[in-house]
């Protein structure tokens, strides 16, 4: 997970919201852990935009279990649209929206800079969304491309899941 460190920080510890629902609070609880979405299994049966906007929304799950399953479908396939995000965060750190980003990441606070909560005071959303581009344009890439890539393997991550779920309830089992 260190090749992604950057990644992980800015697309989970930030949408921490989205691990809440599995017991997860914080970044460090989902080290060497898979988080299975409730509604994996039924991923199979969905097609076209119906796939597509599950997947989105789930969106931080997937990025989490793809950099920390070795064994998630197309796995390879998968890192190098990370790999390139990953390189945009090191190369833009700098940058006053993707560096808000890492620090609410960081913190485990949420920072959506394509969707800025309206608590924010005016002047730091005016300041955010003035310099928004470099995060606008990885983001939306990274998207994209993850997005296509997930559909066009849906059947084999919907096994993985079924996998991993019946291996939980065998360990659950012989507990």
């Amino acid at each position: 997970m260190t090749d992604f460190q950057l990644t992980h920080i800015a697309l989970i510890g930030a949408r921490m919201a989205t691990f809440k629902a599995y017991g997860f609070h914080e970044r460090n609880q989902l080290a060497l852990r898979v988080v299975i979405p409730q509604d994996c299994e039924q991923m199979a049966g969905l097609s076209g935009p119906a796939l597509r906007a599950s997947l989105k929304t789930q969106l931080p799950l997937w990025v989490h279990n793809i950099i920390s399953d070795p064994q998630f479908p197309q796995r390879e396939k998968l890192l190098m649209p990370l790999r390139r995000f990953e390189g945009e965060l090191h190369d833009n750190r700098s940058d006053e929206v993707i560096s808000a980003v890492l620090s609410a990441g960081f913190k485990n606070l949420p920072m959506d800079p394509l969707n800025l909560p309206a608590v924010m005071p005016l002047r730091q959303r005016c300041a955010l969304v003035i310099q928004i581009g470099v995060w606008q344009e990885a983001y939306k890439k990274l998207e994209q491309d993850l997005l296509d890539l997930l559909e066009q393997y849906a059947q084999d991550i919907a096994r993985w899941c079924t996998l991993y779920q019946d291996e939980e309830a065998r360990c659950l089992a012989a507990q």
